[in-house]
């Protein structure tokens, strides 16, 4: 994504902050959209009270440990289970068409951009249920959480969460999935921990996970300008089965060849499946 070139002030110390980004978070912010990192960056100066891009290089350079800070708010955080229901609803109906296939023996799914585990435990919550009613605790599950954030991938091994992240999930589900371990706060049992695993991996230059089910990828791309959007759908449909699903964000639409590769199977909730 090409940075327009103008003599403005506060147009150089924009772009010394992003050259500072790409140096010491490691993070190719080219591949994001401007208006995204500039709503991002000015999160962090309202924080430090720097009311220019000036002002907030030159407390970067003066307080290293607010890198870390301007990482964290770089990267799209999921703040709860179930956060669009109607897409869990529409997805519940596909893992239960997988579960019911008696001639299935495993069911791979990849949650891309998992941020800190709410997406990959919640599928992993609707699965171990559909196993349990159709008596097919047999079938070999694998939830693979990937995202380029180590630490909200630490958080999502803990897997301890808010009350209020679980405000969708039914109360007898919260018993049965999850131990309260102080007044407001849950862990995620065992039960559900064992199907799900996280790994470091960045979209952009990773090579994609292979044999997978299903993706869900959603409100991630929205934040890459469409050239990264159409190499990162092709990735997906690389790493996706014949007759796997693609999930994304409400407001994310296929881009490039990746329109022609895959088949709709709902617009409305962004769900596509590889013919």
């Amino acid at each position: 994504m090409a940075i327009r070139s103008t003599n403005n002030e506060e147009d150089i110390y924009f772009n010394k902050i992003r050259r500072e980004i790409k140096l010491k978070l490691k993070i190719n912010i080219d591949q994001y959209k401007e208006a995204y990192i500039k709503r991002r960056i000015a999160v962090r100066m309202r924080a430090c009270k720097c009311r220019t891009y000036k002002e907030y290089y030159e407390y970067l350079l003066k307080h290293p440990e607010e890198y870390k800070e301007l990482e964290n708010v770089l990267t799209v955080n999921v703040t709860e289970f179930w956060r669009d229901v109607t897409v869990y609803k529409e997805i519940k109906k596909i893992l239960e068409k997988m579960v019911l296939d008696k001639s299935r023996r495993s069911i791979r799914i990849w949650s891309a951009g998992c941020s800190s585990g709410e997406e990959p435990y919640g599928i992993a919550i609707i699965i171990d249920n559909l196993l349990e009613k159709h008596k097919r605790k047999s079938l070999k599950v694998t939830i693979i959480g990937t995202d380029i954030d180590r630490k909200v991938l630490e958080k999502a091994r803990k897997g301890i969460y808010l009350d209020k992240q679980l405000k969708n999930i039914d109360p007898p589900l919260i018993s049965k999935y999850f131990t309260k371990i102080s007044e407001y706060e849950y862990q995620i049992k065992p039960i559900i921990k064992k199907y799900v695993q996280f790994r470091i991996h960045d979209l952009i230059k990773d090579p994609p996970l292979k044999n997978m089910d299903m993706i869900l990828c959603r409100n991630v791309v929205i934040y890459f300008d469409k050239e990264v959007q159409e190499k990162i759908f092709l990735k997906f449909y690389e790493a996706l089965v014949s007759g796997g699903y693609l999930v994304l964000g409400k407001t994310e639409i296929l881009r490039g060849k990746a329109k022609e590769l895959f088949k709709t199977v709902n617009h409305r909730e962004r769900i596509y499946q590889k013919p």
